[in-house]
């Protein structure tokens, strides 16, 4: 029995009408859009008054949470979505479950954003009124095209089959 790498997979040729152009499209946006949470990481005390509903209570433990959060989007999901966007067959395969990992988070955000939206920025929000209104705004539409994708048109994702060398 052999082993094999999974970088040593056998040559593939793309379907035509399913190569994955309108996914690989969305994965590098989202990849490139991702790198604006470099601020977080680098300079959260300047960025955290901005998204907060009382400024005054930054401490080191927000700062902390802030710089990990930027940290797991730019060292995390930025590297998967690049590894996604490629028409390899670990590219292709990747996309769904980029997507359901994706979509996942998202669902799990939006209700913690629409409490803090309920809250109003008062005494006991932690992010302002605007700050979750948008973060629900900005979430919610790549959860409705991941879902769309997954379920209603999973082949836009790229198709391939494997071709035999001779």
């Amino acid at each position: 029995m052999s082993y094999k790498s999974a970088w040593s997979n056998p040559a593939i040729e793309l379907d035509p009408q399913n190569d994955g152009s309108s996914v690989r499209k969305a994965f590098i946006l989202e990849s490139i859009l991702n790198l604006g949470t470099i601020p977080l990481i680098t300079h959260p005390r300047t960025i955290l008054p901005y998204l907060l509903a009382h400024p005054t209570q930054i401490n080191s433990t927000t700062i902390f949470f802030a710089r990990l959060f930027g940290i797991i989007v730019v060292a995390a999901l930025t590297p998967g979505l690049w590894a996604g966007a490629r028409n390899t067959r670990n590219g292709i395969e990747s996309r769904s479950v980029m997507y359901i990992t994706l979509g996942g988070a998202e669902v799990l955000m939006i209700p913690m954003l629409m409490n803090e939206v309920m809250k109003g920025g008062e005494r006991n929000a932690v992010l302002g009124y605007w700050t979750a209104l948008l973060g629900v705004f900005s979430v919610t539409p790549p959860l409705l095209w991941r879902i769309w994708v997954l379920f209603v048109k999973p082949e836009m994702l790229g198709r391939y089959r494997e071709v035999k060398r001779e």
